[in-house]
């Protein structure tokens, strides 16, 4: 029977993030580590909207789930600034600003990379706190779509090591055209915490490498293994490795096609091209086998 391709719609992911963050809220603490007004009195005084019309900076805050403080937002986007719990926005529907095609991937990066700094919880103080920067589409209040660059800093953490609020800069650049997203940068902000970078991003991959697993079968996996080992390898090196006719080899290479270019909503030009950009993201293949 075969595997069914459809693409989760975008109600469904913001129920799974609401039933998510709800559970992450009631685990949470009271604050050990607050610096919020520390660094957003600077940002608020310094805020010129003639000069920062292309950045806005964004409260959010994991317990209450809303975003409860925006400064710059209606010069950037279109859309009132929150100032007071009054105004202050659900996530839920701020995220609804993030590209449907790319709301599930953006979600999983966010939350894997947060998982991933959890592994140094212990050294988390105000000297050394996780940065996390990534470049999402998100939709202006006109209509149209932009790359939105955003770099993300904990305020507040409780004495679990857990975030409680974070602090989101934005900068919004180009028009979105379809193209596909992209890793998140994590690292500590710390000097000295550089050389664990490598392993923040190591961790991060391994929490969302498994959202294709439902979709290709084991037999795809050495295909994925082929490549990864070698980017160049072509239709004549899989068939002496794996012992199979070239034209079988050709539609295990449209179905891997296939299954990307409709999951990503990309049109890749290859398979080669597809299994490219899973292993940029950190998809592995060794979650096929049996």
């Amino acid at each position: 029977m075969p595997k069914n391709l459809h693409t989760v719609s975008q109600k469904q992911i913001l129920d799974a993030y609401d039933a998510y963050s709800l559970q992450y809220a009631q685990s949470l603490h009271n604050p050990a580590i607050v610096r919020a007004e520390r660094l957003l009195e600077p940002i608020k005084k310094e805020y010129q909207a003639t000069i920062h019309q292309y950045m806005f900076w964004m409260v959010v805050h994991m317990k209450e789930r809303k975003a409860t403080y925006t400064l710059g937002l209606k010069e950037a986007l279109g859309y009132s600034d929150s100032a007071d719990e009054k105004s202050a926005r659900a996530m839920r529907q701020v995220l609804e600003w993030v590209h449907p095609h790319r709301l599930q991937l953006f979600l999983q990066f966010a939350q894997s990379a947060y998982m991933a700094t959890q592994k140094y919880r212990n050294y988390l103080s105000e000297a050394a706190l996780p940065c996390y920067r990534i470049r999402v589409p998100m939709l202006h209040a006109n209509g149209s779509y932009y790359w939105v660059h955003q770099t993300s800093f904990p305020l507040e953490i409780d004495d679990q090591g857990f975030m409680v609020t974070h602090l989101n800069q934005n900068y919004v650049g180009l028009p979105y055209r379809g193209e596909l997203l992209e890793p998140p940068d994590v690292q500590f902000t710390a000097i000295g915490f550089t050389k664990i970078k490598d392993d923040l991003l190591q961790q991060a991959r391994y929490y969302f490498r498994h959202i294709l697993d439902i979709r290709f079968d084991p037999i795809h996996g050495k295909i994925f293994e082929i490549y990864f080992q070698n980017p160049e390898a072509g239709i004549k090196d899989i068939e002496r490795v794996t012992g199979w006719k070239g034209m079988d080899i050709k539609n295990y290479q449209r179905k891997i096609l296939r299954i990307a270019s409709e999951y990503f909503h990309y049109p890749f030009a290859t398979c080669k091209e597809a299994v490219h950009y899973l292993h940029r993201i950190g998809w592995q293949y060794e979650v096929l086998r049996e």
